[in-house]
């Protein structure tokens, strides 16, 4: 096949050759081509760049004339490790020492422990503080966002461009890390408050969002309810450096406000208010967030990172982290929450589907 595909090949140029009597011509139009492809090309590459976006979009059954758009979380997560980081390493290494590649990516993965990623190499840490010879979380607030300012360049809702992203991503430390928090009631009073709401009328029911690119940290998209936040079984999508869209149907839910006075082993779903500790809401992560702590605890007598109004002194340093490593952390979490019911979904909770 490949030696009648050249016959063909020098064919063609022969007959190209013979066709122009004058062969700088022939050449001078094969430059001109190539030229063009490449230009072509080059501005189509240029395009992509400059239009680099995650939309999310959503369609509804509708309950009401006004509805809320699903909360949307982005957190960051493991991306590589950059300059910047090898840096922030070596001012704190001891006696002014280089430290090893191995040192430097064991910290690494340190910034980026959560439920679902605790890989650590510990021997990487020996003879050295509790924390591998670091303030893990100074770092953390040194290198990790705190801001989307930070990292989102541009944001749109219903195709219009928003002048703030403070005004709809909230910053929050949870289990899962750094994360970013729009519509979600952790920082609103309820749903009527909320700044991403359509109506049926809406041609645009989307959000867009221009990220920056090549930082140490990627994100994690999160789409759920406005009760949830982000938590070590909820489902993600990463998002890269291509444009990408994600679509959603969502399905609102409206109980009757005599339906709390039902048992809860009849409905099989809790109100936000049915919680122990009246500083937080009740919802299903929540629940699963403080049933992990409790097992942690059980566990290895320490915690992972989590909220910030947590005690800092409960948080795993590297033994710890090995420890709930071993204990297979979330396989015992997921198994103690499905054998004994304790964590029910709410009962005003969104379902969402994914459309693609």
């Amino acid at each position: 096949m490949g030696t009648m595909a050249g016959k063909y090949c020098k064919a063609a140029i022969g007959f190209l050759l013979n066709s122009f009597s004058n062969r700088r011509f022939f050449w001078i139009c094969v430059i001109l081509l190539s030229a063009w492809n490449m230009t072509t090309i080059f501005l189509l590459m240029k395009n992509r760049s400059d239009t680099d976006s995650t939309s999310i979009g959503v369609t509804t059954s509708y309950l009401s004339w006004i509805n809320t758009f699903p909360a949307v979380s982005l957190c960051l997560s493991k991306n590589r490790i950059t300059k910047e980081f090898s840096e922030a390493v070596k001012r704190r290494a001891a006696n002014n020492q280089s430290p090893s590649y191995t040192y430097i990516r064991t910290l690494y993965d340190y910034l980026f422990i959560n439920p679902n990623n605790l890989y650590l190499k510990e021997e990487y840490c020996k003879d050295l503080n509790s924390t591998c010879g670091v303030d893990i979380l100074d770092m953390r607030k040194e290198l990790f966002a705190s801001s989307c300012t930070e990292f989102m360049e541009q944001i749109y809702f219903s195709e219009k461009l928003l002048p703030n992203c403070e005004e709809i991503f909230k910053f929050h430390e949870l289990e899962m890390g750094y994360c970013f928090l729009a519509n979600n009631l952790i920082d609103y009073q309820n749903i009527e408050t909320m700044p991403l709401v359509y109506s049926s009328l809406d041609e645009y029911r989307n959000l867009r969002l221009v990220l920056r690119s090549g930082l140490i940290y990627r994100y994690d998209l999160y789409i759920h309810s406005p009760e949830n936040q982000p938590y070590f079984n909820a489902l993600s999508y990463t998002i890269t450096s291509d444009p990408s869209v994600h679509s959603f149907n969502v399905e609102g839910i409206d109980n009757h406000h005599d339906v709390i006075d039902e048992p809860v082993s009849q409905r099989m779903c809790k109100f936000d208010t049915e919680t122990n500790d009246n500083k937080v809401l009740y919802s299903f992560s929540s629940c699963m967030s403080e049933i992990r702590s409790e097992i942690e605890m059980k566990l290895c007598n320490c915690t992972l990172f989590n909220q910030s109004e947590q005690n800092p002194l409960k948080y795993c340093g590297v033994e710890g982290i090995v420890c709930l490593d071993k204990e297979n952390l979330a396989t015992k979490v997921k198994s103690y929450v499905g054998s004994n019911m304790v964590c029910l979904p709410s009962c005003m909770e969104q379902q969402i589907s994914y459309v693609g």
